[in-house]
């Protein structure tokens, strides 16, 4: 079965130490005991460690009154059924609410929009004394096109590595990595797009084709983006290889954006700039 869950930084958990050992069916009795208090289908882990018992409780929990009432809820479980006698016996206690999910999503469409507005003020400023042979408004819409299979692509086969394991979550580390897709993405489009916008200023003093131009960039262009994308992808093997989990999965994400950011500048972009130019020359 599919995999697609949010991990505890997004879900919110709260954690108590106390000093005192619990028996075998302290998860079982608390789970039922919270369940009739309206927590379902929370996930609970105890650690015993001698008479030192820690207790994490988390599982997609609405929002931070949720939390903050389950926090209140398993020290007043503990004293009822006389497993500690009062609050005081509760040598630590933290809760983290689930509010940093709607914080990083508010900074990821922040993050998005400004990478967006500050495209079309590129294009704009690039391609707007060529206007005459290139619009830059069809080049933003490309760039706009193109963008979302450089960033569904690496999304897309994070989830089929959730998919097969179960361990995988959506969580920071994930959310970093595609502010840092969204921030390097345009490289190379944009190193294709400037040459053509240099060969149409060559080609501009005689009759030339899109397709005359755009194959020309792109032979131009060809060997560095792959040595670009190959030199790059050889760091993020390694990282994958040698580096710990967290490193693994943000090596992994980036790995398949420089794949889908190559196949996306070379087979999308350019294709369907040309298809985009040639369908406005014909309407003219």
């Amino acid at each position: 079965m599919f995999n697609a869950e949010f991990s505890e930084e997004f879900t919110g958990w709260v954690s108590i130490e106390f000093n005192w050992t619990v028996t075998d069916s302290f998860e079982w009795d608390l789970s039922a005991d919270l369940q009739e208090k309206w927590f379902s289908k929370l996930s609970i882990n105890v650690d015993r460690e001698g008479s030192v018992t820690k207790l994490k409780i988390n599982w997609n929990l609405e929002d931070d009154k949720k939390v903050n009432e389950l926090s209140q809820a398993i020290p007043a479980y503990l004293i009822e059924n006389g497993i500690i006698d009062s609050a005081e016996d509760v040598t630590s206690q933290a809760v983290v609410w689930p509010s940093v999910w709607d914080y990083m999503r508010s900074t990821a469409v922040k993050a998005l929009i400004f990478w967006l507005i500050a495209m079309i003020i590129y294009m704009i400023f690039s391609f707007g004394w060529i206007r005459k042979y290139v619009a830059p408004s069809i080049l933003a819409i490309v760039v706009l096109l193109s963008s979302l299979l450089s960033i569904s692509f690496p999304a897309g086969a994070y989830g089929l590595w959730m998919g097969i394991d179960s361990t995988i979550q959506i969580d920071t580390v994930f959310i970093i990595a595609i502010l840092t897709i969204i921030g390097y993405w345009i490289n190379d489009v944009i190193i294709i797009f400037d040459r053509a916008r240099e060969n149409i200023v060559k080609h501009s003093k005689k009759e030339f084709s899109y397709l005359e131009v755009f194959e020309e960039s792109i032979a131009q262009t060809i060997k560095r983006s792959i040595g670009t994308s190959l030199s790059t992808l050889l760091v993020l093997c390694a990282m994958f290889v040698f580096g710990t989990w967290v490193v693994q999965r943000f090596a992994f994400t980036v790995g398949m954006w420089v794949i889908a950011s190559f196949l996306s500048s070379v087979f999308v972009a350019i294709p369907t700039a040309y298809i985009l130019l040639n369908l406005s020359k014909k309407r003219k």
